[in-house]
């Protein structure tokens, strides 16, 4: 979960780590430096990024699955 004040980068670096959590296996996955295998890929289901955004009262959901972004979609409150 993230505020969407935080920095662009940061918030990737969040996806990227969803990316690897959600992935069946080290394929075409590698840390941030390009290198070296991922701290984990644990084949979870889903992955989820969450991000508020107070001013414009919006929730962003990212639904990570198998290594890719799956659906993507925006809550109005």
């Amino acid at each position: 979960m993230k505020k969407s004040r935080r920095p662009k980068k940061e918030k990737d670096k969040d996806r990227e780590r969803l990316m690897a959590l959600t992935k069946d296996s080290f394929d075409e996955i590698w840390s941030f430096d390009g290198k070296t295998l991922p701290e984990h890929v644990c084949r979870y289901k889903l992955g989820v990024f969450y991000e508020v955004n107070y001013k414009k009262k919006q929730i962003a959901l990212e639904y990570y699955v198998s290594g890719n972004l799956y659906n993507k979609k925006i809550i109005n409150y």
